[in-house]
C-alpha cells in the first residue's frame, strides 16, 4: 500500500511539474516520454494515465464508494478489495505482473522520469529492488502487490518525499 501510495505520489508531482513546464503546448506531446536503458523499455505515465487507471480498477473490481473516499485521503486499509485494486492500479502502469511480480526497473524510470539516464545501482534501485520481493510466501498476487507497495512506502518515505523535489 505505502509503495503505491509513494508511487502515486511521485508520479502526480512529476506529473505536475512536466505539465508546467509544457505550459501552451499540445497535450498529446507528454505521453512520449519513452524510455530505453539498458534493454528496458517504459514509456513514463502521467496524470491523466493514473486517472484512467484508478477509474479503470475501480469500475472492474466494483470498488465502493466508501472505499473510494478512502482512497481520495491516501487510505488504502488491509482488505482484499484494496489489495486487487492496487495490484490492477500497479498492473496498468507496468509495474507488476501477477506472476512475476513487481518489476524494478519499470518502478524505477517511472520515479526518475524524462530526466536522463537511470542508474540502476543507485540507492534508489536497490530499495526498489529490496521491496519486490519473490513473494516466497506464495501468496496471492493481490497481496504480493500490497506487500510490495507497503513495504516500499515503509521504508523509504522520506527518499520518496525527496525525490518529489527532484521532478
Amino acid at each position: 500500500m505505502k509503495v503505491f501510495i509513494v508511487v502515486l505520489c511521485l508520479a502526480s508531482a512529476a506529473l505536475a511539474h512536466h505539465e508546467e513546464g509544457h505550459a501552451g503546448h499540445d497535450h498529446h506531446d507528454h505521453h512520449d516520454h519513452h524510455i530505453s536503458h539498458d534493454g528496458h523499455d517504459y514509456t513514463i505515465k502521467t496524470k491523466e494515465d493514473l486517472s484512467r487507471f484508478r477509474e479503470d480498477c475501480a469500475t472492474k473490481l466494483k470498488v465502493s464508494s466508501e472505499l473510494l473516499e478512502k482512497y481520495k485521503n491516501w487510505d488504502y486499509p488491509n482488505e482484499e478489495t484494496t489489495r486487487c485494486y492496487l495490484k490492477c492500479v500497479f498492473e496498468h502502469f507496468g509495474f507488476f505482473d501477477e506472476t512475476k511480480g513487481f518489476n524494478p526497473y519499470m518502478i524505477h524510470h517511472q520515479l526518475a522520469g524524462a530526466h536522463g539516464p537511470v542508474d540502476h545501482n543507485d540507492e534508489l534501485h536497490r530499495s526498489i529492488d529490496f521491496c519486490a520481493d519473490h513473494n516466497s510466501q506464495k501468496s496471492d498476487a493481490c497481496t504480493w502487490a500490497y506487500r510490495g507497495g507497503m513495504c516500499f512506502i515503509g521504508q523509504h518515505l522520506q527518499l520518496i518525499k525527496d525525490s518529489l523535489h527532484q521532478h
